[in-house]
């Protein structure tokens, strides 16, 4: 019986939190912790920008770039995701370290924590994933 309570509450829990397609705008910290991303609407669409980076300049003090030269500050690296109720699909993810861009998705843990997919095929299978932590905003 105990079990059964137990088991109840945590399907109660879970469906508590219903996400809405803006609960992912807003600052995010990246696994890596080097760098935020601004995550935005546009045309029912969701975006991520490159809005800080832990060393924003190279050797020779200037601005850090992509491999095609493109500076990484304030690059869209996130493109085309669309809510379908559950979770962001259908966008892209540019890693400007590799120069690659990525089909991705994201799911959201909760409010503060999500999964972001990127991989080389449209199925998610073939890539890798990244947990990115809300920043609060001052």
């Amino acid at each position: 019986m105990k079990s059964l309570l137990i088991f109840g509450l945590t399907l109660l829990s879970t469906g508590l939190w219903a996400q809405k397609a803006d609960d992912i705008v807003g600052l995010w910290l990246v696994e890596s912790k080097d760098a935020y991303i601004r995550i935005f609407e546009k045309n029912d669409l969701y975006f991520g920008k490159v809005t800080w980076i832990e060393e924003p300049y190279d050797e020779e003090g200037k601005p850090r770039t992509d491999p095609d030269g493109e500076p990484v500050l304030d690059m869209e690296i996130m493109k085309n995701f669309e809510f379908d109720g559950e979770e962001w699909i259908d966008g892209t993810v540019y890693d400007a370290k590799e120069g690659k861009t990525y089909y991705g998705s994201i799911e959201m843990e909760d409010k503060n924590t999500l999964k972001l997919r990127g991989s080389v095929d449209s199925f998610g299978i073939l890539g890798r994933t990244e947990t990115w932590t809300r920043l609060e905003e001052k």
